[in-house]
């Protein structure tokens, strides 16, 4: 049986790009494939109604590839699947693997298109850039863009841009949940209960981001119609400020990205 798609790898990223796509009618049950190795994460994925097998070298007869597994797990795939008997587009959540790497582990057949989702996709609220990488063409991000507009937002880029997407959209999620950690530990130390911390955080969070979304108005107008000279926003961000926070986030951010850079030297 020929499948539409083979996913490798279904965690928490994984999961949500299939669920996501079977909810939106991009892909049916009957087309789809997927091979992940732990037996907890194969069980809750019975019931997509989709083919489960535990090794990516089952996933065969199939006309694109997701590897929606961890860099450092790529090798070890590369090593099941390679080379690919035909040409196949290759749909690459991967983060920090070049296009090029990718190909030349698995050879001239594999047509890589290069992703990088993040976890709201889970929610459906994704922020996905997809980039044409080495022996792919534009027709060859037809699927993969359906794919993940159905868990979010798309963008097209350059893939030389993606080291920095990776650090800024990629991981940003885990920025903005260590500073909602933050918060509610500083509004639990100043008296309020925990569920009630939780509670003024994650709405706090949650409509600010929807604000920014929606806005006209950038970061810096939206934070400075909050600011009223004198009060107490300003008090707090005049101390974010003396310990340079705005400096700390650019600097975090270039971290990731050279992390990622890391990665692709190591693999290639």
């Amino acid at each position: 049986m020929t499948h539409t798609l083979g996913i490798i790898g279904c965690g928490n990223m994984g999961a949500a790009i299939l669920r996501g796509a079977l909810h939106a009618g991009v892909l049916a049950a009957s087309d789809v494939v997927v091979a992940e190795p732990d037996a907890d994460k194969r069980s809750k994925l019975a019931d997509t109604g989709c083919a489960i097998v535990e090794s990516a070298k089952d996933i065969v007869n199939v006309q694109q590839i997701m590897l929606a597994v961890k860099p450092q797990a790529f090798a070890t795939v590369a090593e099941a699947i390679a080379p690919l008997p035909q040409p196949t587009v290759v749909i690459s959540i991967m983060a920090g693997l070049s296009s090029a790497t990718i190909r030349k582990a698995l050879g001239e057949n594999a047509r890589i298109v290069r992703a990088m989702p993040n976890t709201p996709a889970q929610l459906g609220l994704g922020m996905t850039a997809l980039a044409v990488g080495d022996g792919a063409t534009e027709a060859d991000l037809e699927l993969a863009t359906k794919l993940f507009e159905a868990v979010g937002r798309v963008l097209r880029v350059d893939e030389i841009m993606m080291y920095a997407i990776t650090a800024v959209s990629g991981s940003g999620p885990a920025y903005i949940f260590l500073l909602a950690e933050a918060m509610q530990q500083g509004a639990e130390q100043m008296g309020l209960s925990h569920a009630d911390a939780r509670t003024l955080v994650a709405q706090t969070v949650r409509g600010a981001g929807e604000l920014l979304a929606q806005s006209e108005l950038t970061a810096t107008d939206l934070r400075q119609a909050v600011t009223s000279p004198g009060g107490t926003t300003a008090a707090a961000l005049e101390h974010m400020f003396e310990k340079e926070l705005p400096e700390i986030v650019t600097e975090a951010l270039a971290a990731a990205r050279d992390r990622g850079i890391e990665l692709d030297q190591a693999t290639a």
